[in-house]
């Protein structure tokens, strides 16, 4: 059964998950309706925002990759949560892990230019 992650940029690149996952995965062009991206020098993010997309790239995970996605973002931390949400990818819809803003990025990017996070 395939463990799909939804990435949008700047992480959405072969490097980045090179650097994290240790390997260079296959990355589908897909998107996220109703979100929407905010770029921010530090900590970019998706917060939900209807009647737009984040176009991006689904992943297909290996067992352990899971934790490893989750350290490199401070889920624990609280800057990005983890939400299972539906992806378009062509004329399909999969279901996809989904990392978006965490209760504590708003707290990180007090003082920047937009701190738009829930």
């Amino acid at each position: 059964m395939a463990v799909w992650w939804f990435t949008y940029p700047p992480f959405d690149e072969h490097d980045f998950f090179a650097r994290v996952l240790g390997r260079a995965p296959d990355m589908i062009p897909a998107v996220l309706n109703d979100y929407k991206l905010v770029e921010h020098p530090a900590y970019t993010h998706i917060i939900p925002h209807e009647g737009v997309c984040v176009q991006g790239s689904l992943v297909n995970t290996q067992t352990g990759d899971d934790w490893m996605l989750e350290a490199e973002f401070g889920v624990k931390q609280g800057y990005y949560r983890r939400q299972q949400l539906s992806v378009e990818v062509g004329d399909q819809t999969v279901q996809a892990w989904v990392l978006v803003a965490g209760p504590s990025l708003a707290w990180a990017v007090q003082g920047q230019e937009d701190p738009t996070c829930t």
